[in-house]
């Protein structure tokens, strides 16, 4: 029983690999043309034996010479021309996989990124990408011209008896020191390739770690565009290698063939002598080392189907991780108002309870907190309201209707989100606070924005103003400039919700005491979540939502709670403790 698990488990990771190459674009033509590149180069191998005899039959006249001449010339456009076509498919290849496994990034469900390392991924999308595809178009392009050669040299050389072991190396100090001078020109050309790779690692990193973010405001199209610059960026620089590549192995070649001709023409003048034979020589100058190389090439290539399918597994296990629903609406529903309502929702992180039961109301219009310890399912009700995850039970209505009734566009365009950390991607000062705006937005707006939400004076301070470059994760920016942007941003975003997530934690008393207010003037009108610890916003809204490990305790004003629910009264009483700790 358990050999026979392994075996389908074998056969399911092969499933898995297959139905995620149907799901690439593999540049089939390139491989095709590169394939008969390499079929053509093993047949010019075949024949070398026949041009090497007529040079070391001891005639060097004219026409034996320009035959051999032209053979060698023929040999080197043939290799090249293998390299130029099987190259760029390998990065055609890459590209296309890294479009593909981006694409689904962005649609897959967040409970996934929840039991994955991100790092993970990005070595998926990166690293793991380019050795799969460099290995897979090689294996595809080399492994059967490779055994045609094998087993026809073997053929011909096994009317031979003998073998002979001559090493000639003439041109070998020349060979040093071409090696020098093109090694340094390919140290440079690489390192192009290896700034690139940091730059789109760097891109999807930041993405990944605010994929939250990119779904909210439905942005996935413009992410999708971004990640194919960025990547179109790699593949240009990889082409730029291919290119040096292709001019080192012609070089490589010509200086390799022209050390074959010069020990011919002195193997000719050994057999003029009568030292050797012309059939010990071209058996083994011939064929000896390169049915050799030829065996090792096919066991490194039964070699390379594992590697490929280590590499690719990771990759094809995405494709199979259950993506957000893109069902059928037919007649697209619309919520009546915009009240959010939790019905009987139980939810949970594998075999963690994180909702058991929950049932509030947010009326349209009102602000709400939700509060409790760490793990008490805060953010988990405001991740149901927006479908990152899907209950296990009950139902979460906006407006009447269920949320998985509204199309995930529809859904998010209702809301805003501002996070605990203020998640800001690299961009210009104009780029955050218009991020996941699918209209234009004057400079006029933004300004006017800024002013009310108080980070005006911010940009006016620095000489580019609203092109001031800013660094991933606002890394030079304090946390409450930050949380500004950000708030400029949901002011200009206009979603009738706005989800806050611990807004003011990592803030100090006077950038906290700031953004505060900031949320509940900017915002009249509009329904405001607030997950938070911070005591002091509590008596400032309409309802308060307590949670205990997942189970709802109470849900009133903030005098109710205090009258009439102990776990209220227990937090209230921690966190004066703790701030008196503090102080």
């Amino acid at each position: 029983m358990k050999k026979k698990g392994t075996k389908e488990s074998g056969r399911g990771n092969w499933r898995e690999i297959w139905h995620f190459l149907t799901k690439i674009h593999l540049p089939f033509l390139w491989i095709f043309i590169a394939f008969l590149c390499n079929f053509f180069y093993q047949k010019v191998m075949l024949i070398l034996p026949s041009v090497t005899a007529g040079l070391l039959s001891g005639s060097l006249e004219n026409e034996v010479l320009m035959d051999a001449i032209w053979f060698y010339v023929l040999f080197t456009i043939v290799l090249c021309a293998d390299i130029a076509f099987r190259t760029p498919a390998q990065h055609i290849a890459a590209r296309n996989t890294r479009r593909a496994i981006w694409k689904r990034m962005l649609h897959i469900r967040m409970d996934y990124y929840d039991q994955h390392n991100p790092s993970d991924l990005m070595s998926t999308i990166t690293n793991d990408t380019t050795t799969a595809m460099q290995l897979l178009v090689g294996w595809m392009t080399g492994f059967l011209p490779a055994v045609y050669y094998t087993v026809s040299a073997v053929e011909t050389i096994s009317t031979y008896n003998i073998w002979l072991m001559v090493s000639v190396f003439l041109l070998l100090p020349i060979k040093i020191i071409y090696m020098i001078v093109v090694g340094r020109m390919n140290y440079k050309t690489q390192a192009g390739v290896y700034r690139r790779i940091g730059g789109l690692t760097a891109y999807l990193a930041e993405r990944v770690r605010g994929l939250s973010l990119i779904k909210t405001y439905t942005n996935e199209k413009k992410e999708l565009e971004n990640g194919e610059k960025a990547a179109h960026g790699l593949f240009h620089a990889n082409m730029r290698v291919t290119k040096l590549q292709c001019v080192i192995t012609g070089i490589d070649t010509l200086i390799g063939l022209a050390q074959v001709m010069i020990v011919m023409v002195f193997g000719v003048i050994l057999l003029q002598r009568g030292d050797i034979t012309i059939q010990q020589w071209i058996a083994f100058y011939m064929f000896s080392g390169t049915i050799s190389n030829n065996f090792s090439t096919l066991i490194g290539y039964w070699t390379q189907l594992k590697t490929i399918q280590g590499t690719l597994s990771r990759a094809a296990h995405l494709f199979m991780a259950p993506g957000e629903e893109k069902k059928d609406f037919g007649e697209k529903k619309q919520p009546e108002n915009m009240d959010i309502v939790f019905e009987d929702v139980s939810f949970s992180y594998g075999e963690k309870k994180a909702l058991d039961h929950v049932s509030f109301r947010v009326p349209e219009g009102t602000s709400t907190a939700i509060i409790g310890l760490c793990g008490s399912g805060k953010t988990t009700s405001i991740s149901l309201m927006e479908r990152f995850y899907v209950p296990e039970s009950g139902r979460v209505l906006l407006g009447g209707v269920s949320v998985s009734d509204l199309t995930l566009d529809d859904l998010r365009s209702h809301f805003g989100y501002v996070q605990q950390k203020a998640e800001i991607f690299s961009g210009t000062i104009r780029e955050i606070v218009t991020y996941g705006l699918h209209r234009e937005v004057t400079d006029q707006e933004i300004w006017d924005a800024a002013e009310k939400t108080g980070v005006a004076e911010l940009i006016r301070s620095r000489a580019e103003g609203l092109d001031t470059p800013v660094t991933a994760g606002g890394a030079s920016l304090s946390g409450g400039q930050r949380q500004k942007l950000v708030l400029t941003r949901e002011f200009l975003r206009k979603a009738q919700i706005l989800l806050l997530d611990e807004p003011t934690s990592a803030l100090d008393a006077a950038a906290s005491r700031t953004v505060q207010e900031a949320v509940f003037s900017l915002f009249p009108g509009r329904s405001k979540i607030i997950v938070t610890h911070d005591l002091s916003l509590l008596e400032q809204v309409d309802q308060i939502v307590v949670l205990e490990n997942g189970v709802l305790k109470g849900c009133g004003t903030y005098q109710d709670l205090q009258e009439n629910c102990e776990t209220f009264r227990e937090l209230l009483m921690a966190g004066c403790e703790k701030k008196e700790a503090a102080q």
